[in-house]
């Protein structure tokens, strides 16, 4: 019995170890104007005015898993742009959900990971409130650039676009908020038309961080033999 209480404690452990969450978040401008309809947009975790971002400070690792984006819609009458053109979404009852990819050229999304397990429609979601993409298994690099792109299936492909809070003021070769949140990158976002744009966004990610190889080997290892010494007393 003793044995199997160990053992148990040893589990426990393990998992609390492993569900270390966090946030990072790139907070909005402010300014009226700060609000489009977009297709894609750039995402790096260690960006922007990190690591003031992240909370609990500190949680975010060089490889962490994503567990969710949250966005803001505006607070204004301007819906996404609806139709059956290039990077259009369909209607406002059409769901919608974020890919994601590890490169863009200019022209096209290249390097499909995934998809969001969750889509939004333009309906459900309400004037200045949030509205939140789920993620299941995706494994990302701290220090790369992701993009975000709207789309109608969750498969790599197809381009639709939908409307929330970006940020368009700042310096491009000073970290911040809003041109700084990618320095000296000058493409951030896609509008719906196409044309980049030097513009952050405004988001929450939800987050798991996964801790380096080593540092969670010596963190096993060492529960171990704490809770073998611990068991071995009992024993005793």
């Amino acid at each position: 019995m003793k044995t199997v209480l160990c053992t148990a404690s040893l589990v426990v452990s393990a998992a609390a170890w492993a569900a270390d969450t966090g946030t990072i978040v790139n907070e909005w401008s402010g300014v009226a104007g700060d609000k489009a309809n977009m297709a894609a947009f750039a995402f790096q975790a260690d960006a922007g005015i990190y690591p003031n971002s992240v909370t609990p400070p500190g949680s975010l690792t060089p490889v962490f898993q994503l567990d969710a984006l949250t966005l803001r819609r505006p607070n204004d009458t301007v819906t996404p742009n609806f139709g059956a053109g290039a990077r259009q979404t369909t209607d406002a009852d059409t769901p919608v959900y974020l890919d994601l990819y590890s490169s863009y050229d200019g022209a096209a999304f290249g390097g499909y990971l995934g998809s969001s397990s969750s889509a939004v429609t333009w309906n459900s979601t309400v004037a200045d409130q949030p509205y939140t993409f789920s993620f299941a298994g995706l494994t990302l690099d701290s220090s790369q650039k992701y993009w975000f792109v709207f789309s109608e299936d969750n498969v790599d492909g197809e381009v639709s676009n939908f409307r929330f809070l970006v940020n368009t003021s700042g310096d491009n070769t000073a970290p911040g908020q809003g041109k700084g949140y990618l320095v000296d990158d000058a493409v951030q976002g896609i509008t719906q038309g196409g044309a980049g744009q030097d513009w952050g966004t405004a988001y929450t990610v939800h987050f798991t961080a996964i801790p380096e190889p080593s540092v969670g080997l010596l963190g096993l290892l060492g529960g171990i033999a704490l809770l073998g010494t611990q068991c071995g007393l009992r024993r005793r």
